[in-house]
């Protein structure tokens, strides 16, 4: 009897891995912490540890089944964490501004507020996309066509994300839910694209009916030593029943391997209603036989809202296995006129107008 109470539960296990194994499932994730000194003109200085400083901290699983015939479906599942702190990350459920019926975010326990898909792709056709995932021209602010990407003191989120204006805070600059996205074929001598339709989900019969509603699209190409793209997207918001505003997002971003070195140039602009940012970043990704040295320098105009401001950002990630690195980051935003809008971390506001902020900070990434 005590056998037979066994078999169940061993054939059982082999049937669950037998089908993980098909499926191609994993765990995947990132830990990444650093410590982070800012100080700024006039004020004082914060010390603290801070995550996502080289790369976004996250847990994840991801599985991929083959259906035959080139055609295959997979899943994503993906949450932020704080590794200083255990809470998890926040996510929006429909793409609208705080306070604007949009659904609550969640930032204590985890939430997939990272990317939460599921997919059905072909070898001849491309893929088709259903969840919450990065909108198109997200990806020309990333480590492929920024030295930093959106992580660390020198990230492009500090000088090419939105700055909320007329009272609207934009929901999907970096993702969007609901969406429909659709992947060109990867087997197009070097060009690829990117489209997205992501829902409000509002009711028809309601002033803010389009509230939440994104468009966007990234075409670009990549052969060789050469990589570029151009992307653009439009989000629709409604604040009240007489005033609509779009949040515009454009960009183009080239890079050019040259031996060790990658030169990279990234202009992009921010539109929301009569406000404009536009930000133009030089920069370089240089391969050392121990890591790699990283600069860029920014230079923002703002329009109608926040104020000008250039950003200089130098780092070094030092490789000690394929999975471990150690890293070191150090930048300066310079706010001009009388603006103090920008600062090279959160936390730790410019006082002084016109004022400076500066930091540094070490740390280590390891990844599974």
């Amino acid at each position: 009897m005590h056998m037979k109470s066994k078999i169940p539960f061993v054939l059982s296990f082999i049937c669950a891995a037998t089908a993980a194994q098909a499926q191609n499932v994993e765990v995947f994730g990132v830990l990444d912490l650093a410590i982070l000194h800012t100080s700024v003109t006039g004020g004082a200085s914060v010390d603290s540890l801070s995550t996502d400083s080289n790369t976004s901290s996250r847990i994840g699983f991801r599985g991929k089944e083959d259906l035959g015939n080139g055609m295959s479906a997979s899943f994503w599942l993906e949450a932020a964490i704080s590794p200083d702190t255990g809470l998890g990350g926040s996510t929006n459920g429909n793409n609208q501004t705080s306070g604007q019926g949009s659904s609550p975010a969640g930032t204590q326990a985890l939430t997939w507020g990272r990317r939460s898909t599921v997919s059905l792709s072909g070898n001849a056709w491309g893929e088709v996309r259903l969840g919450r995932d990065y909108v198109p021209a997200f990806n020309n602010l990333t480590v492929a066509m920024h030295p930093f990407g959106t992580n660390g003191l020198g990230n492009a989120g500090q000088m090419f994300y939105p700055v909320a204006a007329n009272g609207i805070t934009a929901r999907t600059n970096v993702r969007a839910s609901n969406s429909i996205g659709y992947f060109l074929p990867s087997d197009m001598g070097g060009f690829n694209g990117h489209f997205m339709y992501a829902l409000g989900e509002n009711t028809s019969d309601v002033y803010n009916a389009n509230d939440g509603k994104h468009m966007g699209f990234r075409l670009g190409y990549k052969n060789g030593p050469w990589n570029m793209a151009i992307a653009s997207g439009t989000t629709q918001y409604t604040t009240t029943a007489k005033l609509a505003s779009d949040y515009v997002q454009s960009n183009f971003a080239i890079n050019y391997q040259w031996g060790p070195a990658k030169l990279m140039f990234l202009t992009n602009e921010n539109k929301l209603g009569a406000t404009k940012i536009k930000s133009d970043m030089v920069g370089t990704q240089y391969d050392v036989p121990t890591g790699q040295v990283r600069f860029a320098y920014t230079q923002l105009t703002a329009t109608g809202v926040a104020n000008d401001a250039t950003q200089v950002a130098v780092g070094y990630v030092h490789d000690l296995s394929k999975r471990t690195a150690l890293f070191t980051n150090y930048s300066v935003v310079n706010n001009k006129g009388t603006g103090k809008q920008f600062t090279v971390g959160s936390g730790n506001s410019v006082t002084t107008p016109g004022g400076t902020s500066t930091g540094y900070e070490f740390g280590i990434r390891h990844s599974f």
